[in-house]
């Protein structure tokens, strides 16, 4: 659980690096993928081995282990937080969708030989949905990152991208909403499932991070990898630097940008303290 730009596919690849974890990436964006529609356009919503959705080998694996004969029979994977007015429907609908994720994580346990499913969506409803509707033991990293480190790489990717222009502040105060909302929902949540981490925290001590974390999740500790990169993998979605191998290393340059913003700056600094 985190919000965008906040490190979680780092965090995800580091993890996959163990003999034990398989990490299917972002699979609320499944059905999105499988039919390229939604976010995912800039590399033609393809799988991180390159693949399309319909051609990957893992993939299909899972595909022919879950009985579907045609991937395109899955259209919708996203858990969604109902409105009032829809509300029995959405329900029916989420329902569905929880159902069909507990039989995608079953296919990847069973053809991947792993203990542990890493899934990175993300997304807070969707995932505490899961949780209270899961036969595994679903646990949680919620993953925060300086509200104004966040602010400023949003704004960056939303001009590489031609996105509609938003203000740093509306940025800013968006992305505390969505630490409240994560929060809020977080209370569904036992505390003992949840192991909470800073991305500022992990750069400072990466391997005593890491080797609380295999304590946490119950996986054999290893070395802290030297770089972000691809090895087997076939997840989804996720940032378009995971298609480069680059040296895991603390990424401090938003902070020259945010000294030449001081109400940003120090607005930023006041929601981080209470949030």
């Amino acid at each position: 659980m985190s919000n965008e730009r906040s490190g979680s596919t780092l965090i995800e690849n580091i993890l996959t690096k163990s003999s034990q974890i398989v990490s299917v990436g972002e699979t609320y964006l499944l059905g999105g993928y499988i039919h390229k529609v939604g976010p995912g356009f800039t590399w033609d919503w393809n799988c991180s081995c390159g693949n399309s959705l319909l051609e990957c080998d893992f993939w299909n694996k899972i595909y022919r282990h879950l009985n579907i004969s045609d991937p395109r029979e899955i259209k919708n994977t996203k858990i969604i937080y109902p409105k009032r007015k829809d509300k029995g429907r959405q329900k029916s609908k989420n329902d569905e969708v929880a159902s069909l994720m507990n039989q995608i994580y079953a296919s990847v346990f069973e053809t991947a030989n792993c203990s542990i499913v890493v899934d990175s969506s993300k997304k807070a409803f969707h995932g505490t949905s899961l949780y209270q509707n899961s036969p595994y033991n679903f646990k949680f990293i919620y993953l925060k990152r300086d509200l104004r480190a966040v602010t400023f790489s949003k704004q960056k990717w939303r001009k590489k991208y031609g996105a509609k222009d938003i203000s740093l502040l509306k940025l800013l105060i968006a992305n505390y909403i969505h630490r409240l909302w994560c929060f809020i929902m977080l209370r569904k949540v036992n505390k003992k499932d949840v192991f909470y981490l800073k991305y500022e925290d992990f750069f400072e001590r990466p391997q005593q991070t890491l080797d609380d974390m295999s304590k946490f999740f119950g996986f054999d500790s290893y070395e802290m990898p030297e770089f972000m990169e691809l090895v087997n993998d076939h997840t989804i979605a996720g940032t378009p630097n995971r298609f480069e191998k680059r040296k895991i290393k603390y990424d401090a340059k938003w902070l020259s940008n945010v000294k030449k913003h001081p109400l940003i700056n120090a607005l930023g600094i006041i929601l981080n303290k209470i949030g």
